[in-house]
């Protein structure tokens, strides 16, 4: 239980919280102060600077994507060239229309659809 005792020794605690009641910064001696002013410029130039090299290293990624560099005239890699001409005795020719029944080159009868 708070008794009035207590109360009067307690308050000149508070009174001496209340007097503290300053920020940080300005209890600082002014060199100090500086220095920590400087600090945290620090902080936002270097976070402001590496956003901004962020931002140029996108622009410079997309446009490198949407650049055509040049006419290509043959896009099919080496192993699609040899796979086709390995698997071109079993597959069905593709002058049939879409979506018709064709039969194929193989050794049995059986059919195959075109999709």
């Amino acid at each position: 239980m708070v008794t009035c005792e207590s109360f009067v020794q307690l308050s000149p605690l508070l009174l001496a919280a209340e007097e503290s009641a300053e920020p940080l910064l300005e209890r600082l001696d002014p060199p100090r102060r500086a220095a920590v002013m400087m600090a945290i410029l620090g902080l936002v130039i270097t976070g402001v600077a590496l956003v901004a090299c962020v931002m140029i290293g996108g622009r410079w990624v997309r446009r490198m994507a949407r650049d055509t560099h040049g006419p290509t005239t043959n896009t099919m890699h080496i192993e699609n060239k040899r796979l086709r001409a390995a698997l071109e005795p079993i597959l069905p020719t593709t002058n049939s229309p879409p979506g018709e029944t064709t039969v194929s080159n193989r050794k049995s009868d059986e059919t195959v659809a075109d999709s």
